[in-house]
């Protein structure tokens, strides 16, 4: 296992087939960056700092999905009493419009989800199994059209849509 990654490296080998672990990880945590793009957060767990704006509630909901902790919050110099439960963050008093709230949290994955990995391995094996730059191929009556660019990129965001159910991208 390897815990500075957070997923299991024999798994993902077996997954796409690459032995090679240097260019195993490269591929990984591309695809990891790639996700994380879509999303807008770190999948593996850091502390995060968020500035939110334009309230008037008294609570918002953190977009990561795995929150450990919530360590505080600020508007300006003063430091808010607050509750969590889940992703809520649930303040003492109504913020206003035209206020900002700092909250520092600590979120994310020590090890990544399974599925995940395997959305993961999943897409490199697409990357790779490629290489010649086919559009379609068959044997013995068996045909497979490869996706361009644009659909693969779109079956992606279709991918990541359905493992962390982000309504709209």
């Amino acid at each position: 296992m390897d815990k500075e990654l957070g997923y299991d490296l024999n798994i993902a080998k077996s997954l796409t087939g690459i032995e090679d672990e240097e260019l195993l990880k490269f591929y990984i945590n591309s695809v990891i960056l790639k996700i994380e793009r879509v999303i807008g957060y770190k999948l593996l767990k850091s502390k995060i700092t968020s500035l939110v704006g334009g309230l008037n509630t008294n609570y918002v909901f953190l977009p990561e999905k795995e929150i450990e902790q919530v360590l505080n919050v600020n508007m300006g110099c003063k430091i808010l009493p607050f509750s969590y439960i889940n992703r809520k963050v649930i303040f003492d008093e109504i913020i206003s419009k035209n206020s900002y709230v700092e909250i520092q949290y600590i979120a994310g994955y020590d090890e990544i989800p399974s599925d995940i990995l395997l959305f993961i391995c999943s897409t490199i094996k697409e990357t790779i199994t490629n290489e010649e730059g086919l559009k379609s191929y068959g044997i013995r009556g068996i045909n497979y059209t490869f996706l361009n660019k644009i659909e693969q990129s779109d079956n992606f965001i279709r991918g990541i849509r359905d493992l962390f159910g982000i309504v709209g991208i």
